[in-house]
């Protein structure tokens, strides 16, 4: 283990950053698995009622996040960018849930990109945009 105490701020900060980055991929890798754990109620063998419970013993998450996320994966079932997006955990629950309103087969895989590259405010502006216009 580092020791902390001998890290310049710029360190720590350096430090705090790349962890916190770790964080946010491992939370959506998590839960782009909870679909599939709630197909195979893999949640039993671990002891919980729920796969809600198992997201919140196992990780810490929320029930609104499971829930949201068990509803983009249904309704990303025939837009297999999206789905793989969600499952992956290539893209966060929160920028995927901006673009479900105007997902179609047609636009998935733009879709897709653009919510990869976007930041979540630039996306809500540009999926409101597209809404306005259509």
């Amino acid at each position: 283990m580092t020791n902390l105490s001998a890290l310049s701020n710029a360190e720590l900060l350096t430090l705090c950053r790349e962890y916190g980055q770790a964080t946010l991929m491992w939370r959506r890798k998590f839960l782009g698995l909870l679909p599939e754990v709630h197909k195979r109620k893999l949640y039993e063998q671990a002891g919980c009622s729920s796969v809600i419970e198992f997201a919140q013993k196992i990780a810490g998450i929320s029930e609104e996040q499971v829930r949201l996320t068990l509803n983009l994966e249904r309704r990303f079932e025939n837009k297999p960018a999206l789905h793989e997006a969600l499952v992956n955990g290539e893209v966060s629950v929160n920028k995927l849930a901006r673009v479900v309103s105007i997902a179609t087969k047609e636009n998935a895989e733009e879709l897709a990109e653009k919510a990869k590259i976007l930041p979540r405010e630039a996306l809500e502006t540009w999926v409101r945009d597209i809404k306005t216009e259509g």
